[in-house]
C-alpha cells in the first residue's frame, strides 16, 4: 500500500511539474476574441450553439495531443519542422498566412482589453497602453517558467465565468440536452458561426504556441505521458469554461432576444437581466481573457517567425540574443493598438470573421501535422496509429467542407 502511494505522489508531483504548455494554450483558446465570438454566437442561437461544445472538444484534444507529441519527441516547434522539410519559399508563404490569421486574433484581444478596461470605467487611452508595456518588460525582464506562473494566475480568474452562469440561472437539463441533441434548425448563417466557434477554439496559432512552449520548457521523452494527459484534460477544462460563457449569455440576451456585437457588450447587457454581480464577474473573465490574448497569441506568431526564418526565439533568452523574436512580438502590439485606439474602432467588424478565417485554415495545419506525426524517422515508435490518422483526417475533411457550405451559405444565401 506505501509503494502505491508513493508512486502515485510522484505521479502527481510529475505531473504538477510537466503541465503548462497544454494548460496555457487550451486556455488562451478562449482569449477575448474567443469570449466575443462565444458570446455573439451564443446571443444568436442561445442554447442550440452548445451543440459544437464535444465535437470541438474532441478536435481541440486530438489535434493538440498530436502537436505536442511531434514538439517533445523531435525537440523542434511546428515552424522549425516546416522549414527544415519544405523549404524556405513555403516558410514565407505560411507565415504571411500565419500573421494575417493571427493579427485578426490579436486585434480581438487588444479590442476586448480594452472593452475590460472601459467597462470597469478606467480610462483605456492610459491605462491600455500602460498594461500593454507591463506584458512586454515582463516577458523579456522574465523566464519561460515565471511566464508561465503569471499566465496560472490570470487563468483563475476565468472562474468568474462559473459564477457568472450560475447567477443567470440557466434551465441545465436544457443546457445538458443542447449538448447531445440538436436543437432548433440548421442554417448557412448556424454553419459558418459555428465554424467560428471552431476557429476560435481550435486555433491554428495553438499549433506554433504548445510545440514552442514544450520546447522552451524543455520536456524531454520522459514525460511525454504526462503531457500527453495534460493536453486531453486541458481541453475539456477549456471548453467546459466555454460552456459557462455561452450558458451565461444564453441565458439571459437570447431569452430576451437581445443582439449584442461583443463581450464587453454581453457584460453590460446581462446585468439588468442577471444581476450586477453576474455581469461584473462576466466583465473580469473577458480582462483575463484579454491580457491572456494579448501575450499568447503574438508570441505564437513571434516564435513562427523565428522558427521559420532562423532566428533565435526564447523566452528564456535575453532580449539582444532573442531581439527578432521581442521585436516581432512588439510589433504586432503596437499595430494592433493603433486600430484598437481609435474610438469608432468595433470589435464586432472582425470577430466571427477572424475566427472563421482561423477555422478556415486549420486543414492546412493539419495537413503538417499528417505528415510529420507519420514520418517514422522524426517520430519513430511515436507515429500516428491507423486511428489517430483516421481521426485527423476525418477532421480535416469535415472542417474543409463546412467551411466552404457556411461561406458559400454565408455570401449567397443570407
Amino acid at each position: 500500500m506505501k509503494k502505491f502511494f508513493e508512486r502515485w505522489k510522484y505521479r502527481i508531483l510529475t505531473f504538477i511539474i510537466v503541465a503548462g504548455p497544454g494548460l496555457v494554450t487550451a486556455f488562451a483558446d478562449n482569449d477575448a476574441g474567443g469570449v466575443a465570438t462565444y458570446s455573439v454566437a451564443a446571443a444568436k442561437f442561445g442554447y442550440q450553439i452548445l451543440i459544437t461544445l464535444i465535437p470541438i472538444t474532441l478536435v481541440l484534444a486530438i489535434s493538440q495531443e498530436i502537436g505536442a507529441r511531434i514538439a517533445i519527441v523531435t525537440g523542434k516547434g511546428l515552424a522549425d519542422l516546416i522549414r527544415e522539410f519544405y523549404g524556405i519559399k513555403v516558410a514565407i508563404i505560411l507565415f504571411i498566412l500565419i500573421f494575417i490569421v493571427n493579427f485578426g486574433v490579436v486585434l480581438q484581444d487588444v479590442s476586448g482589453l480594452k472593452g475590460a478596461l472601459i467597462l470597469f470605467g478606467l480610462d483605456y487611452r492610459i491605462f491600455l497602453p500602460l498594461t500593454l508595456l507591463f506584458l512586454f518588460l515582463f516577458l523579456i525582464k522574465s523566464t519561460y517558467s515565471y511566464t508561465e506562473k503569471l499566465f496560472f494566475i490570470v487563468m483563475i480568474f476565468y472562474l468568474t465565468y462559473f459564477f457568472s452562469a450560475i447567477l443567470a440561472k440557466p434551465n441545465w437539463s436544457m443546457v445538458a440536452r443542447s449538448m447531445i441533441v440538436p436543437q432548433g434548425k440548421m442554417s448557412f448563417d448556424f454553419l459558418y458561426t459555428s465554424i467560428a466557434v471552431l476557429g476560435t477554439t481550435v486555433t491554428a496559432w495553438g499549433q506554433f504556441i504548445i510545440a514552442s512552449s514544450i520546447k522552451d520548457k524543455k520536456l524531454t521523452l520522459a514525460k511525454i505521458k504526462y503531457e500527453q494527459f495534460e493536453v486531453y484534460l486541458a481541453s475539456i477544462i477549456s471548453d467546459v469554461f466555454t460552456m459557462f460563457m455561452m450558458v451565461a449569455v444564453a441565458a439571459t440576451l437570447f431569452s430576451k432576444g437581445i443582439l449584442i456585437q461583443g463581450a464587453a457588450e454581453a457584460a453590460l447587457a446581462i446585468k439588468p437581466l442577471a444581476g450586477n454581480l453576474a455581469g461584473t464577474f462576466f466583465g473580469i473573465g473577458l480582462l483575463a481573457a484579454g491580457f491572456l490574448g494579448c501575450a499568447i497569441v503574438p508570441l505564437s506568431t513571434a516564435y513562427a517567425f523565428s522558427e521559420l526564418f532562423g532566428f533565435e526565439g526564447s523566452l528564456d533568452h535575453g532580449f539582444m540574443k532573442s531581439r527578432f523574436f521581442y521585436g516581432f512580438f512588439i510589433f504586432q502590439i503596437i499595430l494592433a493598438s493603433i486600430f484598437v485606439m481609435q474610438p469608432k474602432f468595433s470589435l464586432f467588424q472582425i470577430t466571427l470573421y477572424a475566427d472563421f478565417l482561423n477555422g478556415f485554415v486549420l486543414p492546412i495545419i493539419f495537413y503538417y501535422l499528417y505528415r510529420f506525426a507519420n514520418d517514422e524517422h522524426l517520430m519513430g515508435k511515436y507515429k500516428n496509429n491507423r486511428f489517430q490518422n483516421f481521426l485527423l483526417i476525418s477532421m480535416a475533411v469535415i472542417i474543409s467542407v463546412a467551411s466552404i457550405v457556411g461561406l458559400v451559405g454565408k455570401i449567397f444565401f443570407k
